[in-house]
Order: structure tokens, then sequence, then C-alpha cells
């Protein structure tokens, strides 16, 4: 998930509030689905866990959410199917992504709504089309997977990047929006025990620092953003289908160097029902796709860090739809 505004991927809704859109274009379907038709000639020479493609040396990750939005924290009656994609393809440098990982990548993201042309320019656009980029683990290094484990299991998940993308709001009316953008620095996702219904308790979490240079009105938006996701429930474990029901809570929060900016700088408190099915019955060959969630959730703006909105913005959304990852998005 990411912030068609900004673009930053993350679990956060940082700018305007809305996750992302749903009419998926036709290239990138196909792309998707050559993924996936494609692994199961790969499965022979890659070797075994959650990583897509020909690991250790080149590997494809994504996370991907499809879904309805009431407000977008924009509109009282906003209504729309959304839906995102973020994706990347790592080519991994010596010795590997399983020794140390470190790696170029082209990235490959966007969002599209059920409203198209009427809806609102940050749910239509390709937010990388595509980008580039360098990653760090720094955490990868044979110390913190040999000697010293747990300090490796905690912060393996760090990562440090920079990357550059092109950017593309759809349409004749947003041609004079930004077209290049620049991200750099510091994000963290973890997922723990998601679909694992034999767990009584998973969670996810993800955080960012990092710079950016635009955003989707201004070519100088030159700033550092502090955003944080944390989804956090609990199941009743072994007991068939209940445990796929898991209730849980939602804290968000984003902090920008723009303090006009009110819709970057607020706390989301809020809480949900998901529906997690089990994936270690998943065929063989298939242990890249490693989150599958259906979920609905209700949202509320606790607080803005700077200013606050007119009151014809809405201070809640309800969400409902479908969240999945490939590879190893959440590392």
């Amino acid at each position: 998930m990411f912030c068609r505004r900004c673009g930053q991927s993350g679990l956060v809704r940082v700018c305007s509030g809305h996750w992302l859109s749903t009419t998926v274009p036709h290239c990138f379907l196909a792309f998707l689905i050559t993924v996936i038709l494609c692994q199961s000639r790969l499965d022979s020479k890659a070797q075994s866990g959650t990583a897509l493609g020909f690991d250790p040396y080149l590997t494809i990750s994504g996370n991907f959410d499809f879904g309805f939005q009431a407000t977008q924290f924009y509109a009282p009656h906003q209504d729309a199917v959304v839906g995102d994609w973020d994706t990347r393809v790592e080519l991994w440098l010596p010795p590997y992504r399983t020794n140390f990982s470190w790696a170029p990548y082209l990235r490959f993201a966007g969002i599209d709504s059920s409203k198209g042309a009427t809806g609102s320019w940050f749910d239509n656009a390709l937010l990388s089309a595509p980008g580039a980029g360098f990653q760090l683990y720094p955490f990868s290094l044979p110390y913190f997977r040999e000697t010293n484990r747990t300090l490796g299991d905690i912060f393996g998940p760090v990562r440090l990047f920079g990357e550059y993308n092109r950017v593309d709001y759809w349409g004749t009316a947003n041609t004079w929006r930004p077209t290049d953008q620049i991200r750099a620095g510091m994000e963290y996702w973890r997922a723990r025990n998601v679909n694992d219904t034999r767990k009584p308790l998973w969670n996810e979490i993800w955080t960012g620092l990092y710079y950016q240079s635009a955003n989707d009105f201004s070519r100088n938006y030159d700033t550092a953003v502090f955003a944080n996701s944390l989804r956090f429930g609990a199941r009743v474990p072994r007991q068939g289908f209940i445990s796929t029901l898991s209730p849980y809570v939602v804290v968000e929060s984003s902090f920008t160097g723009h303090p006009s900016y009110f819709w970057e700088n607020r706390l989301l408190l809020g809480a949900g029902l998901r529906f997690t099915p089990p994936l270690r019955y998943l065929p063989d060959g298939m242990g890249w796709l490693n989150r599958v969630v259906l979920f609905a959730e209700y949202l509320n703006t606790a607080s803005y860090y700077y200013g606050s909105p007119s009151a014809s913005v809405p201070h809640y959304d309800v969400q409902a739809g479908l969240s999945f990852s490939i590879g190893e998005w959440y590392h």
C-alpha cells in the first residue's frame, strides 16, 4: 500500500489519505499474469523459500490492494473502488541475496479508480512508470544471519534505498503535474503470523523515514517524511474456519516538513475484521504467495499534528477489500 499523492510505499495513508485504486490497466495485468505463469518454469531452478524468480540472483516482489473506500478522507460520498500495485524486480549482487542483500532494482507502481476520468487525479496515475533504484539490507550481513540471529531477526527488514521514479498522472488536465520524483531513506516492513491460523496473535508493521523531492502538485516538495503503521490482531487458533477470522486494531501516523498540509500530519485510529486463509496448504511452487487478506475496517482521525481541515472534509473512512503480497515484499 502507498499514497498516490506522494508515491511512497507503505501501509500508511500519507497525503490525502487514500489507499489506492482497482481497475488495473491491461499492460500491468499482463505483466502479473506472465510472472505467475512463468513461475512454474522457474521453480525447478529457484531455491526453496518465498522468493519469486531466480533466487538468489534475480527476484520479483510486490504488494497489491483492491477494494471499496467510502470517503478516502477526501469527500463524504467518494464511494470509489480503488486498487494499487507496487512491485520491484531486483538484481542481487555478489555474494547474492541469501548471503548479503544489496541490489539495483526496477520499480513498477500505480493506482487506478473505478471512477476513471471523473475521479480524482491521485486515484489515476502511474507512480513509478518505471522507476530505478538501489537498496541495501544492512542487517543481512553474515554476522546477523549466523552469530547474532536475534538482532538479525528483529532488524532484518530494515531497508536503505534511493530511487528515481517517472510519474504520470493520467488525463490532459494533469499534464502540468510533476513527472519526476526522487526518494531516499529507510523503511521497515514486517508481517508476522498473518495467515498462520495456528498462532493466536499476528501483526503488520511498517515505518519509513525518507526524503522526497516532489509530490502531486509541486516539483519543489523537498521534505522529509516520517510515517508509521501498525495492525495488530488476535484469533482463536486451531479451530478451523473460526481461526481464519480475526478482529484487529489499526494505528497510523504521518509527519512531514510541511505543517500547512494537514492531510500529511495526523494520527489515525481504527479497527477491523479480517479473513486470513492458511497458506500452508498451497500447492508446491506457490510459496511466493506469502500474504492474502480479505478485510473490512473503520478508520477515524484522532488528531491533526498541524492545522485542521474544513468542516466538509471527512474525519473517517470505511474500507473493505483484498490485499496480498508476492515474493519477499515483507522481508
